[in-house]
Order: structure tokens, then sequence, then C-alpha cells
């Protein structure tokens, strides 16, 4: 990979990124600039797969702003962002690091000022979460959404409306500039994920108000359905999970994705404030926020809470849950004996091990969770008065795979990892 990537994690924005999963003490980190580089360039070395990667190597020169690449989106050899400038959404070849193509903005105007200053601010609100990524027409495509305004004349006043982006990945053109005819307000502008051909798309909302998620078909850029009051957090498996308070009450809803029809509504309760996340393809994580908290699974089929051990239990706090893509689920927690690590089977939903906490018998360190991929899980180990030190686990049975990465991811697939460094290739 090549320093011109740079343009593109430089700027991928994002609100809260993985500062706090850094990696202090990971030798050969990347350069923190791209500039300086002479001489004819080299033709990019073939990208190959490590399934799963144990060991990284730096990618080469880069300018980093990990905030904005924590909302980069990792996609087979290709990654997509926005532009420097912002209101483009822009496909990078991992290969080389080069932009594919141009990328593309929207085809309506972007508000005045929009993106200005955003080095020492957060970037615009569109662009705080990952692109989406589908496929439509045959086409591998990159999905964003982005505030247009169309200035009125005389007494007419100005409109504000949001539009869809879609970018071919091999082409880096546009394929899709659909105004939504959804007017631009509130505090929620993301795509939630891609189911098919449907993007789900979550705007609107305020901090007295919930938004509104809607169904966009990627093949057109025509809503196909919408639901106010209801926030879709998973597009898993066909269906969108969300926290879902319309009406008064608030529940866990699910709908399915293409037609927007409700399947099942559960865990009505009073205020709560749901984070909805994927513990397996066929189950989600339900954790309430507020100050009388709770944390359970449901299943993903008819919105029945599995029975899951570690969860629900007293003075064990789950912090976070992530599915390998394959067969087992990674959890830590907080529990009275310190940080705790588990591994679930996906399917079952049985512990297959712990490492630290009160029913470890090894003494051994739980590392902090980034993340989970094909069998590996990525962690750092943090003593006292030393660096982190990255590492990575066997996700079937905790054991330790590979102490000595030289990276310590927070994204990664078979030929790329996203850090709190920079950009990393697979090397082993």
């Amino acid at each position: 990979m090549a320093a011109a990537l740079a343009g593109l994690v430089l700027v991928a924005g994002c609100g809260g990124g993985p500062e706090d999963d850094g990696q202090e003490g990971v030798k050969d980190t990347p350069s923190q600039s791209a500039s300086g580089s002479a001489g004819p360039q080299e033709a990019p070395t073939p990208l190959v797969a490590h399934d799963p990667p144990l060991k990284f190597a730096p990618a080469g020169m880069w300018a980093l702003d990990t905030r904005r690449l924590a909302a980069a989106t990792l996609d087979g050899k290709n990654a997509y962002g926005y532009a420097q400038d912002h209101g483009e959404l822009v496909v990078a070849d991992l290969a080389s690091g080069e932009a594919v193509g141009d990328g593309a903005g929207p085809k309506g105007d972007l508000p005045e000022d929009y993106g200005e200053d955003t080095l020492e601010k957060e970037p615009p609100l569109c662009e705080r979460t990952r692109p989406g990524a589908g496929t439509a027409g045959g086409k591998r495509v990159a999905v964003g959404v982005f505030p247009t305004v169309s200035k009125g004349s005389g007494t007419t006043a100005d409109t504000s409306v949001y539009e869809l982006v879609t970018v071919d990945a091999a082409t880096g053109t546009a394929v899709l500039q659909a105004p939504l005819g959804i007017a631009v307000g509130g505090d929620f502008c993301q795509v939630s994920g891609v189911s098919d051909t449907t993007a789900v798309l979550v705007l609107g909302g305020s901090q007295d108000g919930t938004p509104t998620t809607y169904g966009v078909d990627l093949a057109t850029g025509r809503v196909s359905w919408d639901r106010p009051g209801f926030e879709g957090q998973l597009v898993l498996g066909g269906r969108v999970v969300g926290r879902d308070s319309a009406g008064g009450s608030v529940r866990v809803t699910s709908l399915d994705a293409a037609t927007g029809k409700e399947q099942w509504q559960a865990l009505e309760r009073s205020g709560a404030q749901y984070r909805i996340t994927a513990f397996s393809p066929e189950a989600a994580r339900v954790r309430n926020v507020d100050a009388n908290g709770s944390d359970e699974v449901v299943r993903l089929s008819d919105g029945v809470p599995l029975e899951i051990e570690g969860f629900g239990e007293r003075l064990h706090e789950i912090q976070d849950c992530v599915h390998d893509q394959r067969a087992t689920t990674i959890c830590s927690a907080r529990t009275t004996k310190g940080g705790e690590l588990s591994g679930y089977d996906a399917v079952s939903g049985t512990r297959l091990w712990t490492v630290g906490g009160p029913s470890d018998t090894e003494g051994r360190s739980a590392p902090e969770l980034l993340t989970a991929f094909h069998g590996a899980v990525y962690g750092r180990v943090v003593r006292d008065g030393r660096p982190a030190d990255p590492i990575v686990l066997d996700a079937r049975t905790g054991k330790d795979r590979e102490s000595q990465p030289g990276a310590a991811p927070f994204q990664v697939n078979e030929y790329a990892a996203f850090t709190a460094q920079g950009v990393y290739e697979t090397a082993g």
C-alpha cells in the first residue's frame, strides 16, 4: 500500500474514534506524514490474503487522524471513506493506497460552510460514521448520505433535503445520486447498514425526539418505507432491529429490511436507552445504558430473550461483544476480580472459555477487546508501568495465538488492518 490512501483515511469522519483502543508500545508504526516522498512510483505489491491475519506490517507513509480512520470501511481489497475537503465519498485500493477514480458527492449543492474547520472540530454529521457497503445491479458500491440545499428566489425559502450517493467500488464513479425528498435536520444522519439492495438510513431526531429510519432502494434511490420514532441500530439477516419509542413507551422492534413490515417487539420498558449490536448471526445484544441498565441477548427470529452465562449476573458488567464472522462471539466484562474476556459458541451461546475474572484459575490477564475476525481475537494487554502489548488469541480456546503481532487492530480483514496508529498490511 502506498501513501496516496492518506487522503482517504485522514478525513474519514467519525464522532468518537478508537483513541482509547490505542497501541502504546507498538513498534514500527507508519509515518505520520505522507509528504517528502521522491522518485518514481513503484508498482503496488499484490495483496496477499492472510486468513485470519496474525502478523501486521506498516502499510507505508501515512498522515493519520484516527478519529476519522475509525469511520472508514474495509471491504475486501478496498476501503471507503470521505474526501479531504468533505462532501465526497471515496473508494481506495488497498494494494496501491491510491484513490479509485475521483469519488462522488451529491448532485445538489452542499450547505455553505460544510466541512470547514474540521481539523480541530468534529467532521460533518453525515461523515461521522462508516459508509455502507452493498451490491446493486451487479456492482459493489460504497453508500453514503449527504445534506443538500436548493436556494430559493424572491420570497421562496431555501429548501434542504438529503441525497443518497453510491459509488462503484471498481471505478470510483457515481452510480446513484438520488435526492430523497427528506428534509435536513436533527442529530442523526447515518447509513445504519445495507441489506440486500436496501440501504437503511437513520435521519432526523433531536434531544427532544427520536429519528426516523428509512429503507431506500439502491437500484432506484426511492424510499421504500419509513418508520418514525424508530432508530434502526442493527441491520442483520434481512432485519432491522432498533429502539422504538413511537407511542410513548420504549421497546426493541424488528422490521423486515426490504419492506419495513414489523416482525416482533420485545423488552418494553419506560424510558429505556437501548443500544443494540450483533451477538451472532442469529442473536442481538440489547443493552440498556440508563441508570437501571440491563444487558440481554435476544433471538433475532422472534425477540425471545436467551439465557447466556455472564449476562444479567450481579457484579458482572458486560462491556463489549464481537462476533468473529465465523463461529464464535467474544465478550469483555468488568467484574469484582478485574477485567474478564469470554468466548461463546455463536450457535448455542455456550461459554467456551474465560480469561481473567472470578472464573479464571490460571492467573492470566484479560486483554482489552478490540475486534475479532475468522477465529482470531485482537486486543492489547495493559500492565501497570508498561506500554500496552498487542496480542492475538484463538477465538475457540482463548489461548495465546500470537504474542507479537505488530499491531492491535480495531477493524481488520484478510488484507489490511485499521489501528489507532494507522493502516497496516496483513503479513502472516
